[in-house]
């Protein structure tokens, strides 16, 4: 009877509690956002829930801040097996997610909250083989971008010459359309950039007045959204690390739901750092429609260019204009729908602002 009774319990905590028996799943997540920002946060976020509802199967270390692996390495960290999760974004290895950056080209994009959307649709439409190598749990995107000077005040795209703008990707290629000298800096470094003068202002989202407290270094925000450029960023988990975890795990990560989080948090974290800016006293400078229409034609060649690039790269023009086609349909969908539902932004067609 009691060689009874000791079987039962010992097939009640193996089923229970399978984490005592076999031991915990143990992953690294790493991430490049500072620990006080939302970006970085959110990973905490992430760490707990999915811990919580694994019921113990889960342990995840998590490495914000750059402290595994700093921005531009954390593709390849993830891919041999540094770190089992990151999250960053493709302008940090420009030229190597060739179809995903027609996401990052000045397509109109008004706000945070479109961009996120349009991000997932287009990884589920096309879904680039550039991304094979790894299990990509989810696209998402920042908010859109503007200029933060700290040198002058931008008025006209004139104003822009003799400046220069921190910028990655087919943002510096936007800066030099624009007329100013594009630099490429790593975000932890733009704070001090900025201090000494190495550059005088970042196209960027508003969002990192906080998030890296650009409102100290700078006075003044330029709000150029309507040319609608964003930067698109990814989680992604090695693909030997997906492909041990069981079933049930894999369901967990699944079922997660990585794109209304992402789509939350950077339309809220824009509105925040808007107001935060405010609160520190800088200038916003709204452009004229004739103005906006004038950088929005300077800009136009960027997207000749990527597909130009593209087709030299081996790629059919007719199937990646396509990509720029779908992107901005999903924008216009999109659009609609936020107004539908109400959600407001920082930026965007003023029936979807914040009234401050």
């Amino acid at each position: 009877m009691k060689h009874k009774e000791i079987f039962i319990c010992l097939v009640l905590i193996t089923v229970l509690v399978p984490s005592i028996v076999w031991g915990a799943i143990e992953l690294k997540f790493c991430n490049f956002f500072p620990i006080p920002a939302r970006q970085s946060k959110i990973g905490e976020e992430f760490t707990k829930d999915l811990e919580a509802r694994s019921r113990g199967q889960l342990k995840i270390t998590y490495f914000p801040a750059g402290t595994l692996l700093t921005a531009p390495k954390i593709y390849d960290g993830v891919f041999e097996g540094i770190a089992d999760i990151g999250l960053s974004h493709i302008g940090y290895n420009f030229g190597r997610f060739r179809m995903t950056e027609a996401l990052n080209l000045p397509l109109g994009f008004p706000n945070a909250w479109v961009a996120n959307h349009v991000a997932n649709d287009f990884y589920r439409q096309f879904k680039p083989k550039e991304w094979d190598k790894i299990h990509m749990l989810s696209m998402h995107a920042a908010p859109a971008q503007v200029v933060l000077s700290a040198t002058k005040p931008v008025y006209k795209m004139e104003d822009l010459k003799g400046m220069t703008l921190r910028s990655l990707g087919f943002v510096s290629e936007v800066v030099s359309a624009l007329g100013a000298t594009p630099r490429p800096i790593p975000m932890p470094e733009a704070y001090e950039a900025l201090q000494k003068r190495v550059i005088d202002a970042l196209m960027i989202p508003m969002e990192t007045l906080r998030a890296f407290r650009l409102a100290e270094v700078t006075k003044y925000v330029t709000e150029c959204w309507a040319i609608g450029q964003v930067d698109a960023f990814y989680l992604v988990m090695n693909k030997d690390s997906w492909n041990k975890l069981p079933p049930d795990i894999q369901k967990i990560f699944n079922e997660y739901p990585f794109e209304e989080k992402f789509t939350a948090m950077w339309n809220e974290i824009d509105i925040d750092g808007k107001k935060y800016g405010m609160e520190k006293g800088l200038q916003f400078i709204e452009l004229p429609s004739a103005e906006i229409t004038k950088w929005k034609k300077a800009v136009e060649p960027v997207l000749d260019t990527y597909v130009k690039k593209m087709v030299a790269s081996g790629y059919n023009e007719k199937e990646t204009r396509e990509l720029i086609n779908y992107a901005r349909m999903q924008i216009e969908y999109w659009t609609k729908k936020q107004k539908e539902v109400g959600v407001k932004s920082s930026t965007g067609p003023s029936e979807l602002r914040v009234k401050w």
